[in-house]
């Protein structure tokens, strides 16, 4: 080994499979791959090598979002009447491009997320980012798999992304359409959600048409994932055969959530992933539940609360059933919609559901990048891309470590995490131009 070495050494390491080390490990880096990991028993750094030590550090493998909306990000602009859709009609493509760009950034700086998935966004954006990482225009970028927009029925969710289609074929040119343009992957919003006019209790499209989209992809090699929040849509996704669920939320025409047993059997037996996006909705609960510390709610507020509080109930709840039926196959994504860099929560909410902490850790490691096709991540190995996160303390005996990102790696490039600063959370908004005043007319006498 040469001078072009950097050992990155802990106190604890887990491989993002199976393998862990408490008393000591070190993950030994060359041209941007993983040469060998070692625990307390490793060699010696070779001479000019670069270390990083941290003595009380957790070393991981990057983290995995399986569910992103790189265009959003857009907090609190999010809520209200109309959801963010208001976020979609005030917002030029160009201004969600560039929020592609500072979100990437701050969940990986600030998280550790290191490879993600973009399901969904209007017209060509996150097709034009992909094409921007390609030509290297940003340095240790996160990898990114893209669906270019999600397909929905005329007037479904997230219509405004453009790729609405109805009827069999259709849905199978729409596939076509996204392959041409360079998808990754294709996801289907399989019933409503938080889009103004759409109903998250019914189903939006039927067997026929789901299976016209899996089929299609399949034949071009690609995955298929989709929303489903509606009891109706999971079973026509399972009858479709998609390769992985969002959400699974089983909601009823009455307004219950009534997790079907016989539904979740069939999810674990066809060997479904997986991706409950656990934490959506959870921030917003929190911000509610503390205004009312400050103050009574307000009708709205109240009514707000009682929806955020029912919805991470059931969350919790289904989640847990599955794993305690069996289910392995857990994914781990935010749905990014509000805010990026908030990636840890989702993990604490994994484990609060009884997911045990290892399994938790593989749901962003290893099963992500399996059910994703991030075939050079999600794990620490010799010939693996050397994408590696350093948190304070070891997840694996409090996973609310994993929130304590210490610094991250991106093939092999060891980030400067000072630089978070040049990509501030906020709003995402525009400001209006400001308007200067015209000074009033005078006379100049000479």
């Amino acid at each position: 080994m040469d001078g072009h070495t950097t050992v990155i050494r802990g106190r604890s390491l887990f491989d993002g499979v199976d393998t862990e080390h408490r008393e000591g490990a070190s993950v030994w880096i060359e041209a941007g791959r993983i040469r060998a990991v070692y625990g307390r028993e490793g060699p010696p750094p070779p001479p000019g090598a670069r270390v990083l030590d941290f003595p009380d550090g957790g070393i991981l493998p990057g983290f995995i979002d399986t569910h992103v909306h790189l265009i959003l990000g857009t907090a609190h602009r999010n809520h209200g009447p109309k959801s963010y859709n208001h976020v979609m009609g005030e917002d030029s493509d160009a201004l969600m491009l560039l929020r592609c760009v500072r979100n990437g950034y701050l969940h990986l700086m600030k998280a550790g997320v290191t490879a993600m998935r973009d399901v969904g966004a209007r017209n060509r954006i996150t097709l034009d980012l992909k094409e921007g990482l390609s030509a290297g225009l940003f340095h240790a970028f996160p990898a990114v798999q893209v669906c270019g927009r999600s397909i929905t029925m005329t007037g479904g969710h997230f219509h405004f992304c453009n790729e609405e289609a109805d009827g069999p074929e259709a849905c199978r040119l729409a596939v076509r359409r996204l392959v041409k343009e360079g998808a990754d992957f294709i996801k289907v919003m399989g019933s409503g959600g938080g889009t103004y006019i759409t109903d998250a209790r019914r189903a939006s499209y039927t067997v026929e048409e789901l299976r016209a989209i899996v089929d299609e992809a399949h034949r071009h090699g690609k995955v298929t994932t989709i929303h489903c929040l509606a009891t109706q849509s999971v079973v026509n996704a399972l009858d479709a055969g998609f390769d992985c669920i969002e959400h699974y939320e089983f909601q009823e025409m009455d307004y219950t959530r009534n997790f079907n047993r016989a539904i979740g059997r069939r999810m674990i037996d066809q060997d479904v992933w997986l991706s409950p996006t656990i934490q959506t909705g959870y921030r917003r609960m929190e911000s509610l539940r503390a205004l009312r510390d400050r103050r009574p709610l307000t009708p709205g507020e109240q009514e707000a609360l009682t929806y955020f509080e029912w919805k991470q109930e059931g969350q919790l709840y289904v989640t847990g059933e599955l794993y305690r039926m069996g289910a392995r196959k857990f994914i781990m994504g935010t749905d990014a919609i509000a805010e990026f860099g908030d990636y840890a929560i989702g993990l604490e909410l994994l484990v609060a559901a009884g997911l045990p902490t290892k399994d938790t850790l593989r749901a962003a490691t290893s099963n992500a990048a399996a059910a994703c096709g991030f075939d050079d991540a999600g794990m620490l190995a010799p010939g693996k891309a050397a994408d590696v996160v350093v948190v304070r303390g070891n997840p694996l005996d409090d996973i609310r470590a994993t929130g304590d990102v210490v610094q991250v790696v991106k093939g092999g490039f060891v980030l400067p995490m000072d630089s978070l600063a040049l990509f501030p959370h906020g709003p995402g908004a525009a400001a209006p131009p400001v308007r200067r005043r015209r000074p009033d007319p005078q006379v100049i006498r000479t």
